[in-house]
Protein backbone atom coordinates (compact mmCIF):
# COMPACT_ATOMS: atom_id res chain seq x y z
CA UNK A 1 0.00 0.00 0.00
CA UNK A 2 0.92 3.36 -0.61
CA UNK A 3 1.17 6.22 1.65
CA UNK A 4 0.08 8.61 -0.31
CA UNK A 5 -0.87 9.29 -3.86
CA UNK A 6 -1.45 12.43 -6.02
CA UNK A 7 -3.61 12.30 -8.64
CA UNK A 8 -5.46 14.41 -11.15
CA UNK A 9 -2.60 17.16 -11.65
CA UNK A 10 -0.67 18.55 -14.96
CA UNK A 11 3.06 17.02 -13.55
CA UNK A 12 6.01 18.91 -14.45
CA UNK A 13 9.32 18.19 -13.99
CA UNK A 14 12.33 19.91 -15.22
CA UNK A 15 9.45 22.55 -16.64
CA UNK A 16 8.69 19.56 -18.65
CA UNK A 17 5.01 17.81 -18.78
CA UNK A 18 5.31 14.41 -17.62
CA UNK A 19 2.99 11.31 -19.06
CA UNK A 20 1.65 9.96 -15.88
CA UNK A 21 -1.19 9.33 -14.21
CA UNK A 22 -0.26 9.86 -10.98
CA UNK A 23 2.89 10.54 -8.23
CA UNK A 24 3.15 7.71 -5.80
CA UNK A 25 5.02 8.12 -2.29
CA UNK A 26 6.30 5.59 0.02
CA UNK A 27 8.36 5.27 2.97
CA UNK A 28 9.13 9.39 2.06
CA UNK A 29 9.96 8.95 -1.29
CA UNK A 30 8.69 8.73 -4.99
CA UNK A 31 7.62 5.29 -6.50
CA UNK A 32 6.41 3.67 -9.52
CA UNK A 33 3.02 4.33 -9.43
CA UNK A 34 0.62 1.56 -10.30
CA UNK A 35 -3.40 2.52 -9.98
CA UNK A 36 -4.33 -0.73 -9.08
CA UNK A 37 -2.27 -0.49 -5.64
CA UNK A 38 -4.18 1.32 -2.86
CA UNK A 39 -3.12 4.15 -1.06
CA UNK A 40 -3.73 5.59 2.53
CA UNK A 41 -4.37 9.02 1.21
CA UNK A 42 -4.97 10.21 -2.18
CA UNK A 43 -4.83 13.88 -2.78
CA UNK A 44 -6.64 15.17 -6.21
CA UNK A 45 -5.19 18.03 -7.58
CA UNK A 46 -7.90 19.03 -9.60
CA UNK A 47 -6.14 20.05 -12.65
CA UNK A 48 -3.56 22.03 -10.73
CA UNK A 49 0.17 22.12 -11.41
CA UNK A 50 1.97 19.29 -9.86
CA UNK A 51 5.83 20.32 -9.27
CA UNK A 52 8.51 19.49 -7.33
CA UNK A 53 9.00 21.33 -3.92
CA UNK A 54 10.76 24.55 -4.56
CA UNK A 55 13.98 25.64 -3.54
CA UNK A 56 14.85 28.95 -2.01
CA UNK A 57 18.64 29.59 -2.78
CA UNK A 58 19.10 32.68 -1.28
CA UNK A 59 17.84 32.90 2.31
CA UNK A 60 18.35 34.13 6.00
CA UNK A 61 17.88 31.49 8.25
CA UNK A 62 19.83 31.82 10.94
CA UNK A 63 18.16 33.06 13.80
CA UNK A 64 21.27 34.28 15.78
CA UNK A 65 21.55 36.63 13.34
CA UNK A 66 19.32 40.10 13.04
CA UNK A 67 18.32 38.51 9.43
CA UNK A 68 16.91 35.11 10.53
CA UNK A 69 13.83 33.99 9.43
CA UNK A 70 12.12 30.28 10.65
CA UNK A 71 12.62 28.04 8.04
CA UNK A 72 9.79 26.04 8.84
CA UNK A 73 7.12 29.15 8.02
CA UNK A 74 8.37 28.66 4.65
CA UNK A 75 6.60 25.76 3.95
CA UNK A 76 3.44 27.31 2.77
CA UNK A 77 4.95 28.70 -0.11
CA UNK A 78 5.92 25.32 -1.78
CA UNK A 79 9.48 25.85 -0.37
CA UNK A 80 10.82 22.15 0.75
CA UNK A 81 14.62 23.12 0.72
CA UNK A 82 16.65 26.54 1.57
CA UNK A 83 19.71 27.46 1.36
CA UNK A 84 21.15 29.97 3.71
CA UNK A 85 23.33 32.16 2.08
CA UNK A 86 26.32 33.03 3.90
CA UNK A 87 24.69 34.56 7.65
CA UNK A 88 26.87 32.27 9.03
CA UNK A 89 31.03 32.17 9.36
CA UNK A 90 33.17 29.56 10.91
CA UNK A 91 32.35 31.38 14.59
CA UNK A 92 29.00 30.52 14.82
CA UNK A 93 28.61 27.70 12.45
CA UNK A 94 27.92 25.42 15.04
CA UNK A 95 25.12 27.44 16.43
CA UNK A 96 23.99 27.23 13.06
CA UNK A 97 23.95 23.58 13.04
CA UNK A 98 22.28 22.93 16.50
CA UNK A 99 19.35 25.08 15.46
CA UNK A 100 18.79 23.49 11.96
CA UNK A 101 18.54 20.23 13.73
CA UNK A 102 15.18 21.40 15.30
CA UNK A 103 13.70 22.06 12.26
CA UNK A 104 11.82 20.32 9.77
CA UNK A 105 12.87 22.24 6.72
CA UNK A 106 15.97 21.03 4.90
CA UNK A 107 18.50 23.62 5.03
CA UNK A 108 21.73 23.69 3.16
CA UNK A 109 24.29 26.63 3.69
CA UNK A 110 27.11 28.34 1.85
CA UNK A 111 29.43 29.83 4.44
CA UNK A 112 30.70 33.26 4.71
CA UNK A 113 34.20 34.31 4.55
CA UNK A 114 33.97 36.52 7.47
CA UNK A 115 33.87 34.43 10.50
CA UNK A 116 30.67 35.83 12.02
CA UNK A 117 28.31 35.90 8.56
CA UNK A 118 26.13 38.77 7.88
CA UNK A 119 25.20 40.21 11.99
CA UNK A 120 22.95 42.47 10.45
CA UNK A 121 22.03 45.39 13.00
CA UNK A 122 24.62 47.63 11.61
CA UNK A 123 27.46 45.63 12.12
CA UNK A 124 29.92 45.73 8.70
CA UNK A 125 31.71 42.88 7.39
CA UNK A 126 34.75 44.27 6.88
CA UNK A 127 37.24 41.89 5.65
CA UNK A 128 41.08 41.31 5.49
CA UNK A 129 43.22 38.52 5.04
CA UNK A 130 44.25 38.86 9.15
CA UNK A 131 40.74 38.08 9.79
CA UNK A 132 40.27 35.19 7.40
CA UNK A 133 41.34 32.32 9.23
CA UNK A 134 41.84 30.71 5.90
CA UNK A 135 43.05 27.23 7.67
CA UNK A 136 39.73 27.53 10.61
CA UNK A 137 37.34 27.60 7.48
CA UNK A 138 38.80 24.92 4.99
CA UNK A 139 38.24 22.88 8.35
CA UNK A 140 34.97 23.39 8.64
CA UNK A 141 34.11 23.07 5.29
CA UNK A 142 35.48 19.72 5.12
CA UNK A 143 34.25 18.62 8.19
CA UNK A 144 30.69 19.57 7.22
CA UNK A 145 29.97 18.93 3.63
CA UNK A 146 26.41 17.11 3.82
CA UNK A 147 25.55 20.54 4.75
CA UNK A 148 28.10 23.48 3.64
CA UNK A 149 27.47 23.31 -0.34
CA UNK A 150 29.47 26.63 -1.22
CA UNK A 151 31.49 29.82 0.09
CA UNK A 152 29.87 33.22 -0.04
CA UNK A 153 31.60 36.32 -0.27
CA UNK A 154 29.99 40.09 0.38
CA UNK A 155 32.02 41.89 -2.61
CA UNK A 156 30.89 45.95 -2.38
CA UNK A 157 32.85 48.84 -1.78
CA UNK A 158 34.31 49.63 0.77
CA UNK A 159 34.44 45.91 3.08
CA UNK A 160 37.72 44.79 1.74
CA UNK A 161 40.56 46.30 3.01
CA UNK A 162 43.26 45.77 0.42
CA UNK A 163 43.36 44.70 -3.33
CA UNK A 164 39.59 43.27 -3.69
CA UNK A 165 40.69 41.73 -7.20
CA UNK A 166 43.63 39.84 -5.10
CA UNK A 167 41.35 38.98 -2.30
CA UNK A 168 38.83 37.63 -4.54
CA UNK A 169 41.23 35.29 -6.34
CA UNK A 170 42.17 33.84 -2.82
CA UNK A 171 38.78 33.56 -1.94
CA UNK A 172 38.33 31.34 -5.41
CA UNK A 173 41.78 29.41 -4.10
CA UNK A 174 40.14 28.14 -1.22
CA UNK A 175 37.02 27.22 -3.26
CA UNK A 176 39.35 24.92 -5.37
CA UNK A 177 40.82 23.52 -2.45
CA UNK A 178 37.15 22.45 -0.91
CA UNK A 179 35.89 21.68 -4.28
CA UNK A 180 32.91 24.17 -3.61
CA UNK A 181 31.45 27.03 -5.68
CA UNK A 182 31.56 30.14 -4.91
CA UNK A 183 28.72 32.62 -4.69
CA UNK A 184 30.00 36.16 -5.10
CA UNK A 185 27.03 39.68 -3.43
CA UNK A 186 27.63 42.19 -6.38
CA UNK A 187 25.68 44.81 -5.35
CA UNK A 188 28.07 48.01 -5.87
CA UNK A 189 30.81 46.46 -6.46
CA UNK A 190 34.15 47.37 -5.67
CA UNK A 191 35.42 46.96 -10.03
CA UNK A 192 33.86 46.85 -13.32
CA UNK A 193 31.40 43.81 -12.82
CA UNK A 194 32.82 42.08 -16.44
CA UNK A 195 36.43 41.81 -14.51
CA UNK A 196 34.08 39.87 -11.35
CA UNK A 197 32.12 37.54 -13.69
CA UNK A 198 35.42 36.56 -15.69
CA UNK A 199 37.33 35.47 -12.88
CA UNK A 200 34.32 33.00 -11.83
CA UNK A 201 34.18 29.24 -13.12
CA UNK A 202 31.75 26.99 -13.71
CA UNK A 203 29.73 26.44 -10.94
CA UNK A 204 30.09 29.34 -8.90
CA UNK A 205 27.52 31.98 -8.65
CA UNK A 206 26.62 35.54 -9.35
CA UNK A 207 23.83 36.75 -7.37
CA UNK A 208 21.90 40.07 -7.31
CA UNK A 209 22.20 39.51 -10.88
CA UNK A 210 19.50 43.01 -11.35
CA UNK A 211 21.00 44.72 -8.61
CA UNK A 212 21.38 48.56 -9.84
CA UNK A 213 23.88 50.07 -7.16
CA UNK A 214 26.98 51.49 -9.01
CA UNK A 215 28.61 49.23 -11.51
CA UNK A 216 26.20 46.63 -13.40
CA UNK A 217 25.78 43.69 -15.65
CA UNK A 218 24.87 46.75 -18.83
CA UNK A 219 27.10 48.62 -20.30
CA UNK A 220 26.69 52.23 -21.06
CA UNK A 221 24.28 51.63 -23.87
CA UNK A 222 22.03 49.18 -21.69
CA UNK A 223 23.04 46.16 -23.58
CA UNK A 224 23.94 42.73 -21.52
CA UNK A 225 28.45 42.98 -21.05
CA UNK A 226 29.70 40.45 -23.51
CA UNK A 227 31.45 38.71 -20.58
CA UNK A 228 28.21 37.68 -19.09
CA UNK A 229 27.13 36.10 -21.89
CA UNK A 230 30.54 34.33 -22.06
CA UNK A 231 30.50 33.04 -18.66
CA UNK A 232 26.46 32.14 -19.04
CA UNK A 233 28.15 30.06 -21.48
CA UNK A 234 30.88 28.25 -19.29
CA UNK A 235 28.81 27.42 -16.69
CA UNK A 236 28.62 30.05 -14.13
CA UNK A 237 25.07 30.37 -12.97
CA UNK A 238 23.13 33.90 -12.66
CA UNK A 239 21.00 34.44 -9.73
CA UNK A 240 18.34 37.36 -9.37
CA UNK A 241 18.36 36.46 -5.43
CA UNK A 242 16.24 39.73 -5.33
CA UNK A 243 16.15 41.25 -1.29
CA UNK A 244 14.91 44.62 -0.58
CA UNK A 245 17.90 46.61 -2.28
CA UNK A 246 19.25 44.02 -5.66
CA UNK A 247 16.51 44.69 -7.51
CA UNK A 248 16.09 46.98 -10.18
CA UNK A 249 13.68 47.82 -13.26
CA UNK A 250 16.11 49.48 -15.15
CA UNK A 251 18.46 46.50 -15.15
CA UNK A 252 16.37 43.76 -15.43
CA UNK A 253 13.79 44.82 -17.91
CA UNK A 254 16.60 45.89 -20.43
CA UNK A 255 18.39 42.23 -19.71
CA UNK A 256 15.24 40.44 -20.19
CA UNK A 257 14.51 41.97 -23.46
CA UNK A 258 18.00 40.65 -24.49
CA UNK A 259 16.90 37.12 -23.48
CA UNK A 260 19.42 37.30 -20.27
CA UNK A 261 17.25 35.88 -17.96
CA UNK A 262 18.01 33.99 -14.29
CA UNK A 263 19.21 30.44 -13.53
CA UNK A 264 17.88 30.52 -10.28
CA UNK A 265 15.16 32.61 -8.84
CA UNK A 266 15.44 33.50 -4.93
CA UNK A 267 14.43 35.76 -2.40
CA UNK A 268 17.34 36.81 -0.68
CA UNK A 269 14.71 36.30 2.67
CA UNK A 270 15.23 38.25 5.71
CA UNK A 271 12.98 39.17 8.84
CA UNK A 272 12.81 42.35 7.30
CA UNK A 273 11.12 41.32 3.93
CA UNK A 274 9.25 38.11 5.35
CA UNK A 275 5.52 38.96 4.84
CA UNK A 276 6.32 42.25 5.02
CA UNK A 277 2.75 43.49 3.07
CA UNK A 278 4.15 47.47 3.47
CA UNK A 279 7.51 45.95 1.37
CA UNK A 280 6.53 44.59 -2.21
CA UNK A 281 9.87 44.02 -3.04
CA UNK A 282 10.53 40.04 -1.56
CA UNK A 283 7.99 38.99 0.42
CA UNK A 284 7.94 35.27 0.10
CA UNK A 285 9.70 32.65 -2.87
CA UNK A 286 6.04 32.53 -4.57
CA UNK A 287 5.55 36.88 -4.87
CA UNK A 288 9.02 36.73 -6.80
CA UNK A 289 8.16 34.39 -9.35
CA UNK A 290 4.98 35.74 -9.94
CA UNK A 291 6.89 39.09 -10.33
CA UNK A 292 9.19 37.01 -13.53
CA UNK A 293 5.54 35.66 -14.59
CA UNK A 294 4.30 39.16 -14.99
CA UNK A 295 7.67 40.40 -16.78
CA UNK A 296 7.45 37.82 -19.03
CA UNK A 297 9.17 34.71 -18.11
CA UNK A 298 7.09 31.53 -18.90
CA UNK A 299 5.84 29.07 -15.85
CA UNK A 300 8.06 26.27 -16.80
CA UNK A 301 11.56 28.44 -17.30
CA UNK A 302 10.17 29.83 -13.24
CA UNK A 303 9.62 26.25 -12.00
CA UNK A 304 12.95 24.92 -13.01
CA UNK A 305 14.65 28.02 -11.53
CA UNK A 306 13.82 27.16 -8.39
CA UNK A 307 13.85 23.38 -8.77
CA UNK A 308 16.22 21.22 -10.89
CA UNK A 309 18.57 23.82 -11.49
CA UNK A 310 19.39 24.66 -7.66
CA UNK A 311 19.03 21.17 -7.20
CA UNK A 312 22.09 20.79 -9.51
CA UNK A 313 24.06 23.57 -7.84
CA UNK A 314 23.81 22.04 -4.71
CA UNK A 315 24.93 18.66 -6.11
CA UNK A 316 21.53 17.08 -5.41
CA UNK A 317 20.05 16.07 -9.04
CA UNK A 318 18.08 13.17 -8.35
CA UNK A 319 17.45 13.89 -4.63
CA UNK A 320 15.25 17.40 -4.75
CA UNK A 321 13.90 19.07 -6.96
CA UNK A 322 12.38 16.72 -9.10
CA UNK A 323 9.33 14.32 -9.35
CA UNK A 324 11.29 11.04 -10.84
CA UNK A 325 10.99 7.94 -8.88
CA UNK A 326 13.68 7.35 -6.31
CA UNK A 327 13.51 11.09 -5.35
CA UNK A 328 12.38 12.51 -2.26
CA UNK A 329 8.87 12.95 -1.90
CA UNK A 330 8.97 17.05 -2.09
CA UNK A 331 6.26 18.42 -4.02
CA UNK A 332 4.26 21.27 -4.41
CA UNK A 333 0.60 21.75 -5.68
CA UNK A 334 0.41 24.80 -7.07
CA UNK A 335 -2.07 27.13 -9.75
CA UNK A 336 -1.51 30.39 -11.54
CA UNK A 337 -4.85 32.94 -10.16
CA UNK A 338 -5.96 35.99 -12.15
CA UNK A 339 -5.46 39.11 -9.28
CA UNK A 340 -3.51 42.40 -9.41
CA UNK A 341 -0.45 42.71 -7.73
CA UNK A 342 1.80 45.43 -7.34
CA UNK A 343 5.82 44.63 -7.18
CA UNK A 344 8.17 47.25 -6.41
CA UNK A 345 12.19 47.55 -6.70
CA UNK A 346 14.97 49.22 -4.47
CA UNK A 347 14.29 52.37 -6.02
CA UNK A 348 10.81 52.26 -4.97
CA UNK A 349 9.53 52.16 -8.84
CA UNK A 350 5.84 50.16 -8.77
CA UNK A 351 5.07 47.36 -11.83
CA UNK A 352 1.90 45.61 -11.29
CA UNK A 353 0.93 42.84 -12.80
CA UNK A 354 -2.40 40.23 -12.89
CA UNK A 355 -0.84 36.95 -12.71
CA UNK A 356 0.25 35.18 -9.37
CA UNK A 357 1.24 31.74 -8.33
CA UNK A 358 -0.61 30.44 -5.14
CA UNK A 359 -0.04 27.35 -3.49
CA UNK A 360 -2.03 24.58 -2.83
CA UNK A 361 -0.43 21.90 -1.13
CA UNK A 362 3.58 21.27 0.14
CA UNK A 363 4.44 17.78 0.73
CA UNK A 364 8.48 17.01 2.53
CA UNK A 365 9.55 13.98 2.03
CA UNK A 366 6.46 12.23 1.80
CA UNK A 367 4.24 14.35 4.81
CA UNK A 368 1.92 16.89 4.29
CA UNK A 369 2.82 20.49 5.57
CA UNK A 370 0.75 22.22 4.24
CA UNK A 371 -2.73 22.02 2.21
CA UNK A 372 -4.81 24.78 1.29
CA UNK A 373 -8.79 24.73 1.59
CA UNK A 374 -9.64 24.36 -1.78
CA UNK A 375 -8.00 20.81 -2.09
CA UNK A 376 -9.91 19.82 0.93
Amino acid sequence: MYDLVIKNGIFLDAGNTMNVDGIAIQNGRIVSYNPDIPAQKILDAQGNYVVPGFIDFHTHVFEGSAYGVNPDLLFSYGITTVVDQGTVGYINYPSFIHQCQNKMMKVKSFINVYPLGQPGDGITEFLNTDILHKDKLIKLILENKDTIKGIKLKFSKGLIEQDEENFLCKILEICDYTGLPLCIHTTNPPCDTGIIVSKLRKGDIYCHLYQGHGNTILDENNIVKNEFWKARKRGVIMDAANGCVNFSYKIAIPALQQQFAPDIISTDLTARSFNNFQNNMARNLVFVMSKYLNLGLNFSTIIKSVTSIPAQVLKLSGEIGTLQEGALADICICKIVNTQHDFYDANNVKRSGDKYIRTLATIAEGNIMFLNDELI
